[in-house]
This record gives structure tokens, sequence and C-alpha cells, in this order.
């Protein structure tokens, strides 16, 4: 399972929240498993022209806020990525998860059963 931190863009600029991710599943695999939907298997087709793979949130937990301004007093030269950022064996991970705390109960989705209107939508 992956774990991603959110982060909310202005006017908040903090980290605010993480999403389990699992499931690692090709696009071309969706395609021939809805093949009956014609309208899903053109929403694969378009995520298609982008993406190879799409993996399922499998839970999320809110947090409270970790402001960019508190981390960037620690780590001065942290940039807000356009899309992710691997954190994995650098100080800023254990920073971040010394400084979130949970806010409440994770919302957890199991897929076992994933219908074609759900597949590939924005």
């Amino acid at each position: 399972m992956i774990e991603a931190y959110i982060y909310i863009s202005r006017p908040v600029q903090a980290i605010a929240g993480i999403v389990y991710l699992g499931n690692k599943t090709n696009l071309e695999y969706w395609k021939e498993k809805y093949s009956y939907d014609v309208n899903a298997v053109s929403r694969i087709d378009e995520y298609l022209m982008r993406y190879k793979v799409v993996m399922e949130i499998q839970r999320f937990q809110n947090t409270t806020q970790l402001p960019l301004e508190d981390i960037r007093k620690v780590f001065p030269k942290f940039l807000i990525p356009q899309m992710y950022y691997y954190l994995d064996d650098l100080p800023l991970i254990d920073y971040i998860q010394d400084n979130l705390k949970n806010v409440g109960d994770s919302i957890t989705h199991e897929f076992n059963d994933i219908e074609s209107s759900k597949i590939c939508v924005h």
C-alpha cells in the first residue's frame, strides 16, 4: 500500500490528509473487463492517452493541518510538487509523520464490485 499526503493549495497551503493507494491496475485490463459498456471504454481510452495504470484510493484519513510555512521553517528549500514527490528515506517524511495528527475515523473502500459507470470518471 502506498501512503500519499494531500496538500491543499491557496489559500490554505497545508498538508491536511493522507490517502492510502493500492491495487495498481493496468487500464488495458479495465478496457477488456468493461468492454460491454461503450461509455466506460470511451472514458478509459481518454485516460489511456495520458496514463497506463490506475490505483484505488483504498483509505482516506483526515488530519490536522501542517502549514507550508511551518515546513519551510525546517526545510527552507522545500517546494510543493506539481504532481507528486517521493519522500522515502528523506528527513521530511519523519517531520510530516511527527507533526500530522489523525482527525476522526478513516474512510475505507473495499472495491468489491466496481460498476462500469464509476470507471475513469472525472
